[in-house]
């Protein structure tokens, strides 16, 4: 196949979405087929990549007249300069679909494939528009059970979940250790709103004999340090950024993974943690319970109690042959989601479609 695919931003630039695309783009040319990106800021993942732009568009508020913008001068591109391609695959939220029949007519693309990486809102672009323009989409992927369940409530389509993957790093062989000096909890998350970080503050308030560690960076740092001050919280650690192979020693040497956040997709993060081992504890945002199960991978809970997480992270630390059976169980369940798998099922699938159009 030959693969248009579309976002505004590339790594190095910090975010989901941006792993996302670069993984994908690399398993894809891995697997035979063309993939060119085109982006506003980042670097190439391959020399056939375009930049467009010569501002950081994305930065533009509010967003949607960044992509817009940055859409337009597609179109612009590819008026002038024709090319085809078999799909375009868009990434992003409604903005990015405005523009998805005309760049498909201008490069001859049989299939329009969109995933979209947030939540739906109530929101009128969402509720009204969103459905809209979703018609020029002949696949849809969310990476999120509750997003998908929302399109498909608004539009009646299918919407196929598809987690991000997880990097090949995070399944190397270690010895885990189960007889601990201190029971360490670990969260990783970019430090936003969004994100309940505070939660995490109160929990470990209750478990003064544990250790919580919080890698990330974010427009949140300063006033969640300034409050773990004021507090007086000892046994709160704000690690910030890491490297991936410093999240992985991060993962390999704690013994749970707390997620407090109120809305994600599906967490890449809580995934990773459990190619490590690591029983989960979560809120069940993006729909996570469908993924872990009491008991067996760890405990999803539906409301934000400190109380309830702290019993939670107890029961786990007082039971290590509990925590075991799950090392084992997560270890093997993960591997479902390795980037290999997961650009396989969407290559799958976007060959389908293709076939289909045929």
């Amino acid at each position: 196949m030959n693969i248009l695919r579309i976002y505004t931003k590339l790594p190095p630039l910090k975010g989901g979405m941006e792993k996302h695309i670069f993984h994908l783009s690399r398993e894809q040319i891995g697997q035979g087929h063309r993939v060119k990106v085109i982006f506003n800021d980042g670097e190439k993942i391959t020399p056939a990549d375009e930049k467009i732009g010569y501002f950081k568009l994305y930065k533009l508020r509010p967003q949607a007249v960044g992509v817009i913008l940055f859409y337009g001068l597609i179109g612009i591109k590819f008026l002038f300069d024709r090319q085809s391609y078999d799909v375009v695959h868009i990434h992003g939220d409604w903005s990015a679909l405005l523009f998805a029949t005309m760049i498909k007519k201008l490069v001859s693309a049989k299939c329009v494939v969109f995933s979209i990486h947030g939540g739906i809102t109530q929101s009128f672009v969402h509720q009204n528009l969103l459905p809209k323009l979703l018609r020029q989409a002949d696949l849809i992927f969310s990476t999120g059970y509750d997003t998908a369940q929302e399109i498909t409530k608004l539009t009646g389509r299918e919407v196929y979940v598809q987690p991000s993957g997880i990097s090949d790093v995070f399944f190397e062989p270690f010895d885990k250790k189960f007889d601990f000096q201190r029971f360490t909890v670990v969260t990783v998350a970019n430090l936003f709103a969004v994100k309940n970080i505070e939660l995490v503050f109160e929990i470990a308030k209750r478990l003064k004999e544990c250790d919580f560690v919080i890698i990330g960076d974010g427009p949140e740092k300063k006033r969640l340090q300034d409050l773990l001050a004021k507090e007086k919280i000892n046994n709160v650690t704000l690690a910030g950024f890491k490297t991936t192979p410093e999240v992985k020693e991060y993962y390999q040497k704690s013994d749970c993974y707390l997620l407090t956040s109120f809305a994600e997709g599906t967490p890449t993060s809580a995934l990773e943690a459990m190619a490590c081992g690591l029983p989960i504890v979560s809120s069940n945002a993006g729909g996570i319970g469908h993924i872990v199960k009491a008991y067996q991978n760890g405990f999803v809970l539906d409301d934000f109690d400190p109380n309830r997480y702290a019993d939670k992270i107890k029961s786990l630390k007082d039971d290590p042959k509990m925590r075991k059976d799950i090392f084992n169980n997560n270890s093997l369940l993960a591997r479902a989601y390795k980037w290999k798998n997961v650009a396989g099922r969407i290559t799958a699938m976007m060959r389908d479609k293709l076939n289909e159009a045929h």
